[in-house]
């Protein structure tokens, strides 16, 4: 199961998972972080962030190395970094959109250091601007047919999700149909 928070109402972040099954129903997919590996993607923490303009639930990775959050082609997530881990911070390019709340597991134990459970929620509007943003390129990129020559979206899970984005496939794009609704 991956940890991950969610928006649950005016108290906070919330932390749960994701659970083993929703990545065993979906072995098809491509760009996710550990392919393949269903045991280790449920347990990699997640934040959740909702988007409402598109009706689906984002589920943004936190990386233990992240590195920059910004690079020369643009924003890759956002920096939350904490004591021991630097670099650590979300990454919008391997975001997961999970709609059926049958796959989320609401824990009560916090995962991560309180530090950067502060930085999460002290900053949790910008994060779901920035990923708005970013979202917003990758569906104009992919309607242009643009992924793969976009540095910013080559590697994003999104490809992934094209029918909950309502996104058309072009010639060139990639449109796989996936059913985790």
């Amino acid at each position: 199961m991956v940890p991950v928070f969610t928006l649950r109402s005016i108290m906070g972040l919330t932390l749960c998972y994701i659970r083993k099954g929703y990545f065993e129903e979906h072995p098809d997919f491509i760009k996710v972080l550990d392919v393949g590996n269903s045991g280790k993607q449920s347990k990699r923490t997640h934040l959740c962030v909702r988007v409402e303009l598109d009706k689906n639930a984002f589920y943004i990775p936190l990386r233990n190395n992240l590195g920059a959050d910004v690079r020369k082609f643009g924003r890759i997530g956002h920096s939350v970094p904490s004591e021991k881990r630097k670099n650590a911070g979300l990454d919008f390019r391997y975001v997961l959109i999970v709609n059926n709340p049958v796959y989320i597991e609401f824990q009560t134990e916090r995962k991560i250091p309180s530090s950067q459970y502060r930085h999460i929620l002290r900053d949790y509007e910008a994060i779901q601007k920035e990923f708005a943003v970013y979202l917003r390129g990758y569906k104009k990129a992919a309607v242009k047919g643009r992924i793969e020559k976009e540095p910013l979206y080559r590697e994003s899970s999104l490809i992934n999700f094209h029918r909950e984005l309502e996104i058309r496939s072009t010639p060139s794009s990639t449109n796989r149909a996936s059913s985790n609704s």
